[in-house]
């Protein structure tokens, strides 16, 4: 049972092996976006100089506005700040949220989903690859409920403020949460 962020940054690291050597020749805009920090990632990247935006005292994003350029909260995707020619220059200290990229959550008609995010080159390779949406799907089941918990309750919260004005992303739904065996009986 997965318990511990640690845990579960070493068992996604482990899931998306090679995934780098994809994302150096990408053209996709795979670090576009805001990027939701869990809480007890918040002062880790914080004490790493990281600077962090918070919204009423309930969700952290590493700030996107750092650069230098003129602050636009209605841009859809601004790049991440730590995303330098196509490469991750906070690697080791990356939240949850870019870990899990490609896969990540989708909200439909109340039901939440695991789900492979299309717009990636590396998912594109994987759409067809069954073994590992299971591997992904098993992962999932390995986390503690609670803490899954926390990680879907962070979620909901960014899913409440989020807009998407030129649809949502392309995705492959892997399954409903509500599948996963831990969480059908924790959040009926």
């Amino acid at each position: 049972m997965i318990t511990t962020l640690v845990e579960l940054y070493i068992a996604l690291d482990e899931l998306f092996d090679g995934i780098s050597d994809v994302c150096q020749h990408c053209a996709d805009d795979d670090c576009l976006g805001y990027i939701w920090l869990l809480p007890e990632e918040m002062e880790k990247l914080y004490e790493a100089s990281i600077e962090l935006l918070e919204i009423n005292k309930k969700i952290a994003f590493i700030n996107p506005f750092i650069n230098g350029d003129q602050i636009d909260i209605e841009r859809v995707k601004p790049l991440c700040p730590w995303c330098q020619n196509r490469r991750c220059s906070i690697r080791s200290l990356r939240p949850f949220f870019c870990r899990i990229y490609p896969v990540n959550f989708a909200t439909e008609a109340g039901s939440i989903y695991l789900v492979l995010h299309l717009d990636c080159e590396y998912a594109r390779q994987r759409e067809h690859d069954l073994e590992f949406h299971q591997m992904v799907i098993d992962l999932f089941r390995q986390l503690d409920p609670r803490f899954f918990s926390q990680i879907l309750d962070t979620y909901c919260l960014v899913e409440s403020i989020s807009k998407f004005p030129a649809g949502n992303n392309r995705y492959l739904r892997l399954i409903d949460v509500k599948h996963l065996e831990h969480i059908s009986n924790e959040r009926r």
